[in-house]
């Protein structure tokens, strides 16, 4: 008996002696890491929309984040219905010969002007990015204002056919939040015609302000604030600076984080890692941005490192 007890007793303490040399930290934190970048991966090719990771090195933390569509609307049977929040708008204006079906428009003999209560909605935060997306034929001489969210982002067409762009950044100082300057993209002028349907979009991913014509990028503009807080409803054209054509097809998305970890214990951040990696819809690296394979480099305590590549066509190794 005694015996046995001593043999159980050396196996045992072996055993925990294994047990406690193996780093568990260590492996739980390049796996998360890997899980995180998956994870905005795997997203771009699910929603076949633009997706990236954001590493912030200061407090340690990796985020998945995503454009995800917060409203759609379609202007059909005279109403603002779709996906989202339900407008108002004026029974005359409303036609049929839309871009898809119904639409919108503005002309100079109105003055009225669509309004979605986009405010009242929780998920309407365009902090960290958005899209806005929709159709517009322009049908009269001179410009106007599209759309705006009181004076935090507004998108216009000038009299020369120049589309403008713009939101309002957000300054965080002395614990609070304040108004920072506006963030402006303008195309060349005559980058839109009249009388034709076209799609326009202007997207912000706290690296750039782009605006893009029927997919063509026609201006960008280098920023990385986050956006001013939303506490306006969204107005369809104005009343001061009426838009002198249609709207149709508005599509709204906003960038929200899929999936966060926080580093703890042995592992940090390399100076080296990029702060950034984006990926285009179908989940490959964004080449634009990313013209050769990314690393992310992890440094323990005990001065070791582990390097995750992720490869042009969004493979994580």
């Amino acid at each position: 008996m005694l015996m046995v007890m001593a043999i159980l007793a050396v196996v045992l303490g072996g055993g925990v002696g294994m047990f406690a040399s193996l780093d568990l930290g260590r492996r739980q934190a390049g796996g998360l890491v890997k899980s995180v970048v998956r994870s905005a991966q795997n997203t771009a090719v699910a929603r076949q929309m633009p997706a990236r990771v954001r590493i912030d090195m200061k407090n340690h933390t990796i985020r998945a984040e995503a454009l995800q569509v917060i409203g759609t609307w379609h202007f059909e049977d005279k109403k603002l219905e779709g996906f989202g929040m339900e407008g108002s708008a004026p029974s005359q204006l409303f036609h049929d010969d839309g871009y898809i079906g119904g639409a919108i428009s503005f002309g100079r003999a109105f003055k009225e002007k669509a309004i979605i209560p986009v405010d009242l909605d929780p998920a309407f935060d365009l902090t960290e990015g958005f899209a806005i997306e929709c159709a517009i034929r322009w049908e009269d001489t001179g410009g106007g204002r599209i759309l705006r969210i009181g004076r935090v982002l507004r998108l216009e067409l000038g009299r020369t056919g120049a589309l403008r762009g713009r939101f309002t950044a957000a300054v965080h100082e002395d614990g609070g939040v304040r108004k920072g300057s506006q963030v402006v993209a303008e195309s060349e002028s005559g980058t839109i015609s009249p009388n034709q349907w076209v799609r326009i979009r202007m997207q912000y991913d706290r690296q750039e302000l782009v605006l893009l014509v029927d997919g063509v990028p026609v201006a960008v503009q280098q920023e990385t604030a986050p956006v001013f807080e939303i506490t306006d409803a969204l107005e369809l054209s104005d009343g001061t600076h009426p838009f002198p054509g249609s709207i149709d097809a508005l599509i709204i998305s906003a960038v929200t984080a899929d999936q966060v970890v926080k580093l703890e214990g042995t592992a940090t951040f390399a100076k080296d890692t990029p702060e950034w990696i984006h990926f285009v819809s179908g989940g490959g690296l964004d080449r634009r941005r990313h013209p050769e394979p990314q690393e992310i480099v992890l440094t323990y305590n005990d001065g070791t490192q582990e390097r995750i590549a992720i490869g042009i066509y969004g493979t994580v190794e």
